[in-house]
């Protein structure tokens, strides 16, 4: 059985420098040259980019953050047809991007701790005109994000994810930031990426192995598969996304799990 579906891009020598997919292979992805390919057309900006995160928005907008920021704002939001509609301060050091429930939620690793907000908080949530809306860290006094290692969504408006030092898993509601902390079990300690599977959760790796965890968020844990591809995201449904230069793959962990 394959595990794995890969959908090349007709990029020629150009590379894919970002890329956010669905599990139906719907994508959206940024190449070195400037130009955003998705399924249905291909544009040019007028704007280089050194560490770009790229994500759809809605059909008529997309969104561009640069992992670093220096002098500028970094979080830049474009129309459909290459238009840039604003510019806003999305921090330093940024991690993880996802849209969700009409907001953009935005994690950053230890680099931006100290950087002053937003990165400050560890996990941030703006609105589509780049104002910051919530911080993790300046909304809470018993628990704090020194990094945030991944994150995923979680139904139509939440999200789950994993932040250093103690390891907890973080499910934040993004309707009224209602926050459920759970304490989460050292076999999977250290991973960078999760994904979501009704109510269960899929962990990719650890700090001492290169494997699947598969935890019902209760008293059950399963290890499976062996050595997943790197640099996996988790986009719901118990699927995990990576991409290359000149193509992007999504990984099903259930079927993996499921195997006979």
């Amino acid at each position: 059985m394959n595990f794995q579906t890969l959908y090349p891009l007709a990029s020629g020598k150009l590379q894919i420098l970002s890329l956010d997919a669905d599990e139906q292979g719907n994508f959206i992805a940024l190449l070195s040259n400037w130009e955003v390919w998705i399924n249905e057309w291909q544009l040019s900006l007028h704007q280089q980019f050194r560490f770009p995160l790229i994500r759809k928005i809605d059909d008529s907008r997309f969104l561009v953050v640069e992992s670093r920021r220096g002098p500028q704002d970094n979080g830049h939001i474009f129309g459909v047809g290459g238009n840039k509609l604003l510019t806003f301060n999305a921090g330093d050091a940024v991690q993880d991007v996802l849209v969700q429930d009409g907001k953009i939620v935005i994690s950053y690793f230890d680099e931006g701790i100290g950087s002053g907000k937003p990165s400050s908080d560890g996990l941030a949530v703006f609105n589509f005109d780049g104002q910051q809306l919530w911080g993790f860290n300046s909304s809470n006094s018993a628990h704090f994000i020194l990094d945030c290692y991944c994150m995923c969504k979680l139904g139509k408006d939440s999200i789950l994810f994993y932040p250093y030092t103690d390891f907890p898993l973080v499910e934040l509601r993004l309707t009224d930031y209602q926050i459920i902390h759970q304490e989460a079990p050292d076999d999977f300690c250290g991973s960078h990426a999760l994904t979501t599977t009704r109510s269960n959760v899929i962990f990719c790796g650890s700090y001492e192995d290169t494997c699947f965890f598969w935890w019902n968020r209760k008293d059950k844990i399963k290890r499976f598969g062996d050595s997943p591809p790197t640099g996996l995201r988790g986009i719901g449904n118990g699927k995990f996304l990576t991409f290359d230069d000149h193509s992007f793959t999504i990984v099903d962990a259930m079927a993996v799990m499921n195997e006979k």
